[in-house]
């Protein structure tokens, strides 16, 4: 009986899932390690106890848990929608209209320096009474800058060969728009789209936490640290961990539809 060999994509596939697998398993020993060492639920919880907390927030009556995850999620979502939409109008102009692209240059640099909580806690004093929008708008103002400097840098990385041949041949603008700027651009959206859509569910939390934002992940954790249950506390933190994978997860996958249109 032959043994059938396996083709290159097919180990390539079984590696890229090998890997996660092996180093989830060192983790989970670590923690495993750690919590029986410390002996302490209130400093680290053991890996199953923690699971059985994940398991009776999602599994609770009512289902609160869950519209609380849901309300989070939504909030992230209009705050990168809002982040996202701007820095690629932004971006768009400033690569072909010089003048806003320097006067926007000093703008977004003193954005990206900006420390994280100081925007945090100047959004909430700001908007103390709007708790509910806050956690949006702190989105915005970190991740727009993220977002507008790697499109701006995509953009205006384009090969200017290609660019130049365009218009000597005077390529309509749309033309030109939709088959060499978009698809040069593509991978670089997409990466960005990856590494800062996780980041804005983090960030969306964070100023939950310090917002006091009903119906909300944020609350949930606090309320916990409150009450110095470290398990839920945990149990929540690994939710928002899984949420942040499984978003990265599906933009892999549109990423993966888009190459293979593009390349068809």
């Amino acid at each position: 009986m032959k043994i059938k060999k396996l083709t290159q994509n097919q180990k390539t596939a079984i590696m890229s899932l090998v890997y996660p697998l092996f180093s989830l398993a060192i983790i989970l020993a670590l923690w495993a390690f750690t919590a029986w060492r410390t002996d302490s639920e209130l400093i680290i919880p053991s890996v199953g106890r923690t699971f059985e907390e994940v398991w009776k927030l999602l599994s609770q009556q009512g289902g609160q848990p869950w519209i609380d995850i849901a309300c989070t999620l939504l909030r992230a979502f209009r705050g990168f929608a809002l982040s996202f939409a701007i820095a690629l109008g932004l971006s768009l102009t400033a690569a072909f209209v010089k003048p806003l692209a320097k006067l926007l240059s000093p703008v977004i640099s003193v954005m990206r320096s900006t420390p994280t909580m100081s925007v945090i806690l100047l959004c909430l004093l700001w908007m103390h009474d709007n708790t509910q929008s806050a956690p949006v708008f702190v989105t915005v103002l970190i991740i727009f800058p993220l977002l507008y400097a790697s499109f701006y840098s995509a953009i205006t990385g384009v090969d200017r060969k290609l660019v130049e041949m365009a218009k000597v041949y005077k390529v309509p603008f749309l033309t030109r728009l939709t088959k060499l700027y978009i698809p040069s651009v593509m991978p670089t959206v997409f990466s960005s789209v990856r590494s800062t859509l996780s980041l804005t569910v983090k960030l969306t939390i964070a100023a939950e936490v310090l917002a006091q934002t009903k119906n909300s992940m944020g609350v949930n954790m606090q309320l916990a640290n409150l009450y110095l249950d470290t398990p839920i506390l945990i149990a929540w933190t690994l939710i928002a961990i899984i949420l942040g994978a499984i978003l990265e997860l599906i933009v892999l996958g549109i990423e993966k539809l888009c190459m293979r249109w593009k390349n068809a």
